[in-house]
């Protein structure tokens, strides 16, 4: 009797599993399908899931994963700078591509285990071309709060990872913006292209919401408290010795497992540097260039030249804002690094900096910095008005 009486209960268990089940499965293809992180490599439809919007908050994972399945013999190093600025394509690399490796925000680190997940991946890779820059060596600095160690290091898309972009609902929610967005925007080209490089115009869109230049530079700038800290002596930052150790170690990386390596100092805008200087962290700077020179050779495209110093106006070819220059920068960069069409770079931008010429080398941009604050006195206002608010 008893038991004829619990078989009405063990059917809508059963019921209520199965349909939790298929639920399951259902909502596991439909991530799969989506794909919204780009993590599974789905086929990209026109108007369906071609554009991810919400690839830009898993690019941690979304990257090594790509690693993985690319396996490049170049790659590109850094933070957002590098990731905006650096386009595999250039003519300098034809032949055999490299994948812009840099990640949004990194310390240097997190850029140190990247360089180590595409040797891992990729034991005959050939160059390595490093973006170094000042908030990277930040000893307030901490690991972004989507990096992985257990992701890196290894050949294959992590249990973990799999279950982020699967099960989760974070992904689901993923999966239907990304068909909403696609819906709304079906030819635009998402945050990322495929090599690894951002899309400017896409994050001028969906984070500047199209805004003129003047007000995005203030926007910018006023997010730059990371690099000090705060407005205090005893709340100011100071150079990591653990992240200098980090640069070192991708050094030794590089040497031993010949590699050409090359760094390089990101060329922002003039209005970064003074917003270092008004912040009172310019001797910091500096001391920031003798320890890095210390440890390698450095190309410094920083200070106050004919690119950095862009006005800041309706149309710029050269910045997205202060912090992140665009490819046609980025373009002249490689030139110099690489003696590629050296005529057409600019003759002050870019000097290959060590220990030999490092105090030449700082006294010219101060010297720089005194002409172009005479010629540019409304510019040098205006970041002061920035700062003080």
């Amino acid at each position: 009797m008893r038991s004829a009486k619990m078989k009405p209960y063990r059917r809508y268990s059963l019921l209520v599993a199965a349909f939790l089940l298929g639920q399951s499965i259902i909502v596991t293809l439909f991530n799969l399908a989506i794909d919204p992180y780009t993590t599974f490599n789905s086929p990209a439809i026109l108007g369906f899931n071609k554009v991810k919007p919400k690839q830009d908050k898993q690019v941690r994972m979304y990257k090594a994963i790509a690693i993985t399945r690319l396996q490049p013999k170049i790659v590109f190093i850094g933070s957002s700078r590098t990731e905006f600025g650096l386009d595999p394509s250039h003519p300098v690399f034809e032949g055999d591509r490299p994948y812009n490796l840099a990640v949004t925000g990194a310390n240097i680190y997190e850029a140190k285990r990247y360089l180590d997940h595409a040797i891992a991946n990729q034991p005959n890779l050939k160059k390595a071309i490093v973006g170094l820059d000042f908030f990277m060596f930040n000893d307030r600095g901490k690991n972004a709060p989507d990096f992985r160690e257990s992701r890196l290091g290894v050949d294959r898309f992590t249990i973990p990872d799999k279950i982020n972009s699967l099960f989760s609902i974070d992904a689901f929610i993923a999966s239907l913006i990304t068909i909403q967005s696609n819906l709304k925007e079906t030819n635009a080209p998402g945050y990322f292209y495929s090599d690894g490089r951002r899309v400017p115009g896409y994050y001028r869109k969906h984070v500047y919401l199209n805004q003129h230049n003047r007000w995005i530079f203030k926007a910018s700038l006023r997010r730059n408290r990371f690099l000090i800290g705060g407005d205090k002596p005893e709340e100011r930052s100071n150079i990591s010795e653990k992240y200098l150790n980090s640069l070192k170690a991708i050094v030794e990386i590089c040497q031993t497992q010949k590699i050409d390596c090359q760094f390089f100092i990101s060329p922002s805008h003039v209005s970064q540097w003074e917003f270092i200087r008004l912040s009172g962290v310019w001797p910091l700077f500096e001391q920031w260039k003798r320890e890095i020179v210390e440890i390698t050779p450095v190309w410094d495209f920083s200070g106050y030249n004919s690119i950095t110093t862009e006005p800041i106006g309706r149309r710029m070819k050269y910045y997205l804002d202060n912090s992140h220059y665009l490819k046609p920068v980025g373009d002249l960069l490689l030139n110099r690094i690489f003696q590629y069409r050296e005529e057409s770079v600019p003759g002050d931008f870019g000097v290959k900096i060590d220990t030999d010429n490092i105090e030449s080398h700082l006294e010219k941009i101060r010297s720089d910095r005194e002409v172009w604050s005479l010629n540019n006195p409304d510019e040098v206002k205006w970041v002061q008005r920035v700062k003080q608010k």
